[in-house]
């Protein structure tokens, strides 16, 4: 059975960006603020200047190429692990970290909280369309400067699947490791089986801040997997064309990816590209454009031919309410990065240019994920499938509700909506939109029902003193997080 496959780079446009990238690299070069990193790829190779502007070289390039692995393990705590790529697995995420929620008692937005965060990742951990986890929100009642320690904690705890997060310093990449470490018993144990990844973004376009750069380093000496996420902004901090966007955005990843192999070769790196354009009106950046959708694409067949794993933008927009624009936006992206054979994908959940969750936005990305997965998922064409000896049996004029073929294969060949409402017996009032309806009551539903696997026993005792070390404690001095 062959899947549904889209591409949108000829192999001689795959080239020319490359080419464009090397050029990039080693004449304008890369703005990178943490000495020890610049020593790392000045000892590969590089050409550091004295401002910090690193040049690498196509023979760097190649390098390190050759030194990232090609598969990368994708582990849970929970046991469902992964090794992409892998024809058969394509996972998506919850979109990540805004100061926001869409409340859904008032219908308006206000600033996301510790709990909000708890709630939403119950509820990600609850939905099996979600493959791994993107903590949802930022908890606004933390302070600023250790919000991102707790946010990582909870995510950890109130969900047994892979979860996907960021460090700004060194220190916080540490702390990552060395709690992910507890869980699992040892640091050798989650080398074999790296139940977190971080995602490190360039300020695009073309510079390292000293955290996120030191950050990588921490990562990869531990064989945690890092994305090295590209956010190209056409127009703004990339060249006001795809192409050109294109050749930045592969540019930021082959340096991300030297860093990476500069500070232990064989590291784990995943390509990822989450772009798009500048409002011409505003200047802000617009998700669910067409031209993002090529980007992100692009990007996943430039990981391809680098021979690594890749991320991508999935369902994003740039609607302000739960609105038809919401979700004909996000099915579109989605299935750009879905056909093009992203390995993973973020953005479930994701209002407002991604400045928004909402937890009904959440269970509808995931309905949406679902038909999106049968259409990729394609035709089986069998003798069993064509099903002649069915229409032997019931002729002209028949009718194949009865018939043993379709009792044997409606289940596998027919996708059974859970909250779109084309199933109802009830008259519709013309007025009320029976998808949020629906997605509402399944919410309730999940959050009253769902029992997240905790953290118990020992593990629990091992991540507490943890914590404890790190100050990620309630005012109290007692546990973020609750256990088995």
């Amino acid at each position: 059975m062959t899947k549904a496959t889209m591409n949108v780079l000829s192999s001689r446009d795959i080239e020319k960006v490359h080419d464009a990238s090397l050029r990039i690299l080693a004449e304008v070069g890369v703005r990178i603020d943490s000495r020890a990193v610049r020593d790392l790829l000045r000892d590969a190779g590089a050409k550091v200047d004295n401002d910090g502007t690193t040049f690498i070289d196509e023979v760097l390039v190649n390098r390190s190429i050759e030194m990232a692995p090609e598969t990368v393990r994708i582990c849970s705590r929970g046991g469902m692990d992964h090794i992409i790529p892998d024809n058969d697995v394509q996972l998506v995420s919850t979109d990540g970290q805004p100061p926001a929620v869409l409340d859904p008692s008032t219908g308006e937005k206000r600033a996301s909280t510790l709990q909000d965060l708890k709630e939403l990742t119950t509820l990600a951990d609850a939905l099996p369309e979600v493959g791994f986890y993107w903590p949802m929100v930022i908890a606004n009642d933390i302070p600023p400067d250790r919000s991102s320690f707790y946010e990582f904690l909870a995510s950890i705890a109130y969900t047994s699947k892979h979860v996907q997060h960021g460090a700004a310093s060194a220190d916080e990449a540490d702390y990552q490791v060395e709690l992910c470490s507890a869980i699992l018993g040892s640091r050798e144990a989650l080398r074999e089986r790296p139940i977190f990844s971080d995602v490190c973004t360039p300020i695009s376009p073309l510079r390292y801040d000293a955290g996120e750069a030191d950050a990588i380093a921490v990562l990869a000496n531990a064989g945690v997997p890092v994305i090295h996420l590209s956010m190209g902004i056409a127009g703004a901090v990339t060249p006001a064309s795809v192409a050109g966007s294109l050749a930045v955005i592969n540019a930021e990843n082959l340096c991300g990816m030297a860093m990476s192999q500069a500070a232990s070769e064989g590291a784990p790196s995943i390509y990822s590209s989450f772009s798009g354009v500048m409002d011409l009106r505003t200047g802000v950046f617009l998700c669910g454009t067409p031209e993002g959708v090529l980007m992100d694409s692009a990007a996943v067949q430039m990981a391809r031919h680098y021979k690594v794993p890749s991320c991508a933008g999935g369902p994003s927009n740039a609607a302000r309410s739960l609105s038809s624009e919401a979700g004909s936006e996000s099915a579109i992206t989605a299935m750009g990065a879905l056909l093009t054979g992203a390995d993973m994908m973020v953005g479930l959940g994701g209002l407002d240019r991604a400045g928004v969750m909402s937890k009904e936005k959440l269970v509808m990305d995931c309905e949406t994920w679902r038909w999106l997965e049968r259409i990729r998922s394609g035709i089986d064409v069998s003798d069993d499938t064509l099903g002649v000896d069915a229409v032997v049996r019931r002729g002209p004029g028949g009718t194949f509700l009865s018939d043993v073929h379709t009792a044997r294969f409606i289940r596998k060949e027919f996708l059974i909506p859970q909250i779109t409402a084309h199933h109802s017996e009830r008259d519709p009032d013309g007025v009320e939109d029976e998808l949020l309806t629906y997605a509402k009551a399944r919410v309730r539903e999940l959050l009253a029902s769902h029992e997240p696997r905790l953290l118990e026993g020992e593990v629990a005792r091992r991540v507490g003193e943890v914590a404890k070390k790190h100050g990620v404690l309630m005012p109290d001095g007692s546990q973020i997080f609750d256990h088995g």
